[in-house]
């Protein structure tokens, strides 16, 4: 058989079945080959030109305050790791962690029943103290010639005294004798003795009312240290103490947080330092609550700039009257700079996405959505200012960022 040639391909003989197979392979190839060109482009034309449903707003244009932006977190205003002053048994929990206090509130309670006892055996003393004094303590005055025992020694030494004189007198006028004279003098000298021991004596009861008073008024303390109270306004943050457990004093057995206000602390770059002061505004915000914006003040301005960051702390109050903010939340703040307000281009915050490293919004051109990348800037009431190619008017896409890239066609809904 002849070698035969089809198409560009070519054979030496071969079985006729097997020809004829070929034959048609090869007739047949270049049909398919030409439809699968000509379905395929029409198929991703089709898909290329399915505009996407998205939604539209406005870019506006307003006058804004100069502000920078910086990031912080949240801290208490203060933190109290209360502790027990007296050792005792838990006898009573009246928080736990989350629980609102007032300064004074009760928090724990210890067993009372030792100090009860101290307190009373201190009261005892000292009613056993102001017995012995007596009038000698009269509206917290002490006057030692009033106690009783006083009066009677000084009134025993006055007659010992006059006896004396008159004995001495008689002894020398011959009418008294020696011994009479002797005895008298000795009697004196008792009486002025035993006077200066009266008088020391109650010098002693003074002191011990003293000394008294104060251990009742330590057993007292002792007394009321066994409730543990609430040292300011806040919540409780931790309670390290359960019911029955044995407290030491100074062991920590609840931690109290003041959370109103609340201090935001923020690291202000060197090269804004000249720019922020005591008393400016602040607005912050935080993941918890999106859209919401919380109002502040600056209150305090570090000394001096961390070698390290470069950075100068500063911390702001902010009120928390509703308890939402809770310390240690990260917050993005916008501290505003006193000065002239400049004018903004706003758009929505939906409308901002990103394209690797830069921020980018799709702006409606006709019937499709144009690409430009832009500078984001201050942050207003859900808006953003953007520094870029855009006007006032122009409408920027709102949702669907996802599907959009330069030229898709669009549909607004």
């Amino acid at each position: 058989m002849l070698p035969m040639k089809t198409n560009g391909l070519s054979w030496r003989a071969a079985p006729p079945a097997l020809a004829l197979s070929l034959l048609w392979v090869a007739l047949a190839a270049p049909g398919c080959k030409a439809k699968s060109k000509e379905g395929a482009p029409a198929a991703e034309a089709q898909a290329a030109q399915a505009p996407v449903a998205t939604r539209f707003e406005r870019v506006q244009s307003k006058m804004l305050e100069q502000s920078i932006e910086l990031s912080g977190t949240l801290a208490a205003a203060e933190t109290s790791e209360v502790p027990a002053l007296v050792a005792g048994a838990v006898s009573g929990l009246f928080v736990d962690v989350g629980s609102r206090v007032k300064k004074g509130d009760p928090l724990i309670e210890l067993d009372r029943r030792e100090s009860a006892l101290r307190a009373a055996q201190a009261s005892a003393q000292r009613r056993q103290a102001l017995e012995r004094l007596g009038d000698g303590l009269t509206d917290g005055k002490f006057d030692p010639a009033q106690v009783p025992e006083v009066r009677a020694a000084k009134e025993a030494n006055d007659l010992a005294q006059a006896d004396a004189e008159r004995t001495r007198a008689l002894f020398e006028s011959g009418a008294m004798s020696q011994a009479m004279w002797d005895q008298a003098r000795t009697r004196a000298e008792q009486a002025k003795a035993q006077y200066a021991s009266a008088l020391a004596g109650a010098k002693q009861a003074q002191a011990a009312l003293a000394g008294a008073s104060a251990a009742t008024g330590l057993a007292g303390k002792s007394l009321s240290d066994t409730m543990i109270r609430a040292p300011f306004d806040g919540s409780v943050a931790e309670r390290r103490i359960s019911m029955g457990e044995y407290a030491t004093p100074g062991r920590v057995v609840v931690v109290v947080v003041s959370d109103n206000p609340l201090r935001l602390k923020i690291d202000v770059p060197e090269a804004d330092v000249g720019r922020v002061q005591a008393g400016a505004r602040v607005e912050a915000a935080v993941v918890a609550f999106p859209g919401r914006t919380f109002e502040g003040t600056i209150k305090r301005i570090g000394a001096s700039v961390r070698q390290q960051s470069r950075a100068l702390p500063i911390e702001a109050e902010l009120p928390n009257d509703d308890g939402l903010l809770r310390p240690g939340m990260f917050a993005r703040a916008r501290l505003v700079i006193p000065g002239a307000a400049t004018r903004a281009t706003l758009v929505p915050e939906g409308a901002v996405g990103s394209t690797g490293s830069s921020a980018r919004v799709f702006v409606k051109t006709g019937d499709k959505v144009t690409e430009r990348l832009i500078v984001t800037g201050r942050r207003t009431g859900g808006l953003v200012e953007v520094i870029g190619d855009l006007k006032d008017g122009e409408e920027v896409a709102v949702s669907d960022l996802e599907k959009l890239s330069d030229g898709t066609p669009v549909a607004a809904r």
